[in-house]
């Protein structure tokens, strides 16, 4: 990206790949940025460990939700199968009580 876009990445190939990493987790190129190896790959872990954490988060939040939906379904199903079984025993007893046995 540096020699494509030397008017937006100033600097060689490291600078390129910080100019990725920065872009790629959206955080965007601030006034405050590290300029040593050592401060951008400090900051890229600091990065990626703040989305990971995010998506954990998020992903855990939407569990709860799915989860919470299934279990309403559930209740449902067995509501349901509960109505179907006291049918069914209602309609053998007055099969019984006709007489029949078929």
């Amino acid at each position: 990206m540096a020699s494509a876009e030397p008017q937006t990445v100033k600097g060689g190939y490291w600078s390129g790949v910080w100019w990725a990493i920065v872009t790629l987790t959206t955080v965007g190129y601030g006034d405050i940025s590290p300029t040593t190896i050592t401060g951008r790959l400090v900051a890229g872990m600091l990065m990626f460990s703040g989305i990971g954490l995010f998506s954990t988060l998020a992903a855990a939040v939407a569990a709860y939700f799915v989860g919470e939906d299934e279990g309403r379904e559930l209740h449902d199903i067995q509501q349901q199968l509960d109505r179907i079984e006291v049918t069914l025993q209602h309609l053998n007893e007055h099969r019984l009580m006709d007489g029949r046995t078929d």
